[in-house]
């Protein structure tokens, strides 16, 4: 019973680390210096605007409005241009991350687990794809660690995907 829990928390953990993994380093490269200059100036500018009064001072108000208009084009103008750098690096990260993961994976059965045999079935739930299911073990009836260990990172996939 352990071999199916730390099969399913491997699985899981896999398929978590390929979604976050990307993410979290596109986070850390779009927070540079000037992008987060730009964000802390339009959030000051909008604090300040927000203490003047529209009515009573109408010129500062609109000369506020117009430098963070021109401060949130920048901005979209900045995000524009690093916006293919990123999909590139989010894509080759990717990548080397699901390598990365088949790679180990397969080490770690291969060399652990190939002919594990998990759990007796009775020989008639899987008649076509029986061999499937014990491969590459050849006990008829058998369940092998490759073939669960398959479903539940396929299973991971799914609800990651759905989930995050």
């Amino acid at each position: 019973m352990n071999l199916l829990v730390w099969s399913i928390i491997i699985s899981f953990y896999n398929m978590v680390s390929i979604k976050f993994i990307p993410k979290f380093v596109l986070w850390l490269m779009n927070m540079n210096k000037e992008h987060k200059k730009l964000v802390n100036e339009i959030s000051v500018l909008k604090n300040e605007q927000s203490q003047i009064s529209i009515v009573k001072e109408f010129a500062k108000h609109t000369k506020l409005q117009r430098r963070i208009n021109k401060l949130n084009e920048e901005l979209k103008t900045h995000i524009r241009e690093n916006s293919s750098k990123n999909l590139k690096i989010k894509f080759m990260c990717k990548m080397s991350l699901y390598a990365f993961s088949v790679i180990l994976n397969f080490l770690f059965v291969y060399y652990n687990y190939h002919k594990t045999v998990l759990r007796e079935l009775p020989t008639n739930w899987f008649i076509p794809l029986s061999w499937l299911v014990r491969w590459p073990s050849s006990q008829v009836g058998t369940m092998s660690f490759v073939f669960w260990y398959s479903i539940t990172n396929c299973v991971a996939k799914v609800t990651t995907n759905n989930l995050l």
